[in-house]
C-alpha cells in the first residue's frame, strides 16, 4: 500500500512584536527549520520560484502597494526618513520632491547630505547583490538641487498662545523649535555661544560642512518665526517660567552639561536594594557572600563610584555602575572615577535610563535602554521615548542605589525636574550623531506639544504622491556610482579628500539601483512543505530582504534529509544492480538448463 504524503506544513506564529502601533509577526515551521518575517516579506515570490520541489506557496495580492516604514534602510535611519520614496524621486529627476520627503522628518536635509553617518547604507539590501545604494550622496544631491517648492505644502497651525524656551541651538534644539513652530507654538532659542548651530557649527570642520550650507538651513527655521538669542547664558529655568514661558527644553549638548541630567529611579526599597550611604557606613561588616557575585550600582556621583570601588574591593566578581550622568561629572572626582575603573568596575554612562527588574519581591537585575528625549507633565509624571533595539538587562544579586526613590534634584537649571521641563539631545544621550540629535529634537517636540494641550502629531506630507510605483522584479547588475573627490586644504595646511556632489546623470543612475523594498505584494498566507523540502537553501539565498531565514532546526533537518536521500539512493542502487544482473542471471539459468538437457 502506498504511503500518503504528509500535509503541507504552514508556518506557525512564533512571536508578535508591537512596533509603531502595528503587530509584526514572525512565523516558523514546527521544527524551527525556517523562519518567515511578515514585515520583511515583499511578496516578490522569488523564494517560491527558485524552489526545485515547489515546497513554498504564497497567497498574495496581485496589485502592489507601498508599505510605509518597513524597508531596512528606513528602519535603520534614526529619524525614520522614507528613504525609498525620496530615492525614487531622484531616479525620476525630481530633486525638489525628494527634498520634500526628507523635510517631512528633518529640517536639515543639506546638513545630513554632508555629515550623516548613513546607517541606512549598512542595512541596504542591495549589498547582497553588489553594493549598497549611495543614499547620503543622493540626499546631498537632492537638497542642493531643491527649488523650495516643498514650502507650498507646508502647513503652520494657528498660534496657540503658548511659549517654549529652548536652551541650546544645536541640531536637537533647532529641530524641536522648527516642529513646535509648525504646531503653532512660539519657540525662542537661547544660545550661550556667538553663533547658532551647536556642534554642527563648532565641532564639524568647514571642509566637511560648509558654514554657508548650515546657515542657509538655520535661516529657513528663523524665517518661520523662530527667534534665536546668541551669546545669551540662561542661569535659571525658574526665570524663564517667570518671563511667561509655558515649557522649557534643555538641549545644551554634552559641553553644556557639568553634571548631566538626573533621571529618577522611582522604585521601592527591597531586601537586596541597598542605599549607597548605608552600604558605605556598614562596609566593615559587609562580606562578599552577602553581596553575591554580581552587583549593580545606580548613580554617577562620588557616593556611587566609592560604593562600586568598595564592592569590587570586597572581591565581588562583577560590579557595574549605571548612571544617566557623564563619566567624571563634577560630583565625582577624576581620582574616584579612575580608582573604580582601575579596580575593574564596568561603567555604563550617559546613555541609560534605569529600571529595576523584580521577581517575587526580589530584584534580579537592572534593565537599561537608551532614551532619545524625556520630560515631565503637569502631574510630574515622566514621559520618554525609547530608542528601538537598545534594551538590555544586567543581572544583579545586589543593587546599590545612590539615588533615593523620592529624590528630586536641586534648583540648578541643569538638573531641575519639574512639570514642563523637557530634555533631548547629547545632554542625555551622550555625544551622538547629528541625525540622531535631530530625531531627538523631533521626538521631544511631540512630548512638549502634548504637555501644552496638543496631540503631539508631527506627521505631514510635503511631497507629491507617487504614480505607478511597481516592485522591482529582478535587479540588474550595476556598480555603485563613483563619487568624485576634491582635495581641500585645511587650516593647518594639510589637504584632505572631500566628496563632491553627484551630477544629475550620476544621481539618477545611482537611484535606479534601489530594490524598492517598500513596494510589496501584500502576503495573506505563507506556507512551506517540509515533507518535500530538500534543504538546498535556495529560498534563503534568493530573498534579498531576509524574510525567509534558516532557523535553529535547519541544520539537523538538513542532515536528516540528506541521510534519508542517501539511504534511498543506496536502496535504489541495490535495486538497479539487481535489475541489471537479472537478465544475465536468467540467461545463465537458461544456458544451464540447456546444457543439462544436452548431456542428459
Amino acid at each position: 500500500m502506498a504511503k500518503t504524503k504528509a500535509p503541507v506544513e504552514k508556518l506557525e506564529s512564533a512571536e508578535e512584536i508591537q512596533k509603531d502601533g502595528k503587530v509584526v509577526s514572525t512565523k516558523r515551521t514546527k521544527g524551527s527549520e525556517f523562519f518567515w518575517t511578515q514585515s520583511r516579506c515583499t511578496g516578490c515570490n522569488r523564494c517560491a520560484s527558485v524552489c526545485p520541489v515547489d515546497a513554498i506557496k504564497l497567497d498574495r495580492d496581485k496589485t502592489p502597494t507601498k508599505r510605509v516604514g518597513t524597508s531596512p534602510c528606513t528602519r535603520a535611519c534614526p529619524a525614520g526618513l522614507d528613504i525609498p520614496r525620496y530615492v525614487r524621486f531622484v531616479a525620476d529627476g525630481n530633486a525638489s520632491a525628494a527634498t520634500a520627503v526628507m523635510r517631512e522628518k528633518i529640517p536639515f536635509p543639506s546638513v545630513c547630505g554632508y555629515v550623516c553617518f548613513h546607517p541606512c547604507e549598512l542595512e541596504c539590501q542591495r549589498q547582497k547583490f553588489d553594493e549598497p545604494i549611495a543614499i547620503r550622496a543622493l540626499k546631498r544631491y537632492a537638497a542642493e538641487n531643491d527649488d523650495g517648492s516643498w514650502k507650498n505644502n507646508l502647513k503652520i497651525a494657528p498660534p496657540t498662545g503658548k511659549k517654549v524656551a529652548i536652551i541650546g541651538s544645536g541640531p536637537a534644539g533647532l529641530t524641536s523649535a522648527y516642529f513646535l513652530t509648525l504646531l503653532g507654538h512660539e519657540a525662542t532659542i537661547f544660545e550661550s555661544m556667538e553663533y547658532a548651530g551647536g556642534k554642527m557649527f563648532y565641532s564639524i570642520p568647514e571642509h566637511q560642512l560648509p558654514k554657508d550650507i548650515l546657515n542657509k538651513e538655520i535661516k529657513t527655521i528663523t524665517d518661520l518665526g523662530v527667534t534665536i538669542h546668541t551669546s545669551c547664558q540662561v542661569q535659571s529655568v525658574q526665570t524663564l517660567f517667570k518671563q511667561g514661558y509655558n515649557s522649557v527644553l534643555l538641549s545644551t549638548g554634552v559641553l553644556g552639561l557639568d553634571e548631566g541630567l538626573l533621571l529618577p529611579c522611582d522604585e521601592t526599597v527591597e531586601s537586596n536594594l541597598i542605599k549607597g550611604s548605608d552600604f558605605l557606613k556598614s562596609i566593615k561588616s559587609t562580606t562578599k557572600e552577602s553581596l553575591g557575585d554580581k552587583v549593580v550600582v545606580i548613580g554617577g556621583g562620588s557616593e556611587a563610584y566609592n560604593s562600586a570601588f568598595a564592592a569590587k574591593n570586597l572581591g565581588v566578581s562583577e560590579v557595574h555602575l549605571v548612571c544617566s550622568r557623564h563619566t567624571g561629572s563634577k560630583e565625582a572626582s577624576p581620582e574616584e572615577v579612575d580608582r573604580a575603573i582601575d579596580a575593574g568596575v564596568t561603567v555604563h554612562p550617559s546613555l541609560d535610563f534605569v529600571k529595576l527588574v523584580k521577581s517575587d519581591d526580589k530584584i534580579e537585575g537592572v534593565e537599561l535602554f537608551r532614551i532619545r528625549s524625556y520630560g515631565y507633565d503637569k502631574d510630574n509624571r515622566l514621559h520618554y521615548e525609547i530608542i528601538n533595539d537598545t534594551r538590555c538587562l544586567i543581572p544583579a544579586d545586589t543593587v546599590i542605589t545612590t539615588v533615593a526613590p523620592d529624590e528630586k534634584p536641586g534648583a540648578d537649571y541643569l538638573t531641575v525636574v519639574q512639570p514642563g521641563v523637557f530634555a533631548a539631545g547629547d545632554g542625555i544621550s551622550g555625544a551622538r550623531s547629528v541625525i540622531e540629535a535631530m530625531a531627538a529634537g523631533r521626538s521631544v517636540a511631540g512630548l512638549i506639544d502634548k504637555y501644552l494641550g496638543g496631540e503631539g502629531n508631527l506627521d505631514e506630507t510635503l511631497a507629491p504622491p507617487e504614480k505607478d510605483i511597481k516592485p522591482l522584479s529582478e535587479p540588474k547588475g550595476q556598480n555603485r556610482s563613483q563619487i568624485e573627490l576634491n582635495l581641500v586644504k585645511q587650516a593647518g595646511g594639510d589637504k584632505v579628500e572631500i566628496e563632491k556632489t553627484l551630477s544629475p546623470e550620476a544621481a539618477k543612475k545611482e537611484a535606479r539601483r534601489c530594490l524598492r523594498c517598500d513596494i510589496v505584494h501584500q502576503v495573506h498566507d505563507y506556507s512551506l512543505d517540509t515533507s518535500s523540502c530538500t534543504y538546498c537553501g535556495r529560498c534563503v539565498n534568493a530573498c534579498y530582504w531576509d524574510a525567509i531565514t534558516s532557523g535553529y532546526g535547519y541544520e539537523a533537518a538538513a542532515k536528516k534529509r540528506q541521510a534519508e536521500i542517501a539511504a534511498l539512493e543506496e536502496k535504489h542502487s541495490v535495486y538497479n544492480y539487481a535489475i541489471r544482473i537479472l537478465p544475465i542471471a536468467i540467461g545463465l539459468m537458461i544456458l544451464a538448463a540447456a546444457v543439462a538437457k544436452l548431456f542428459k
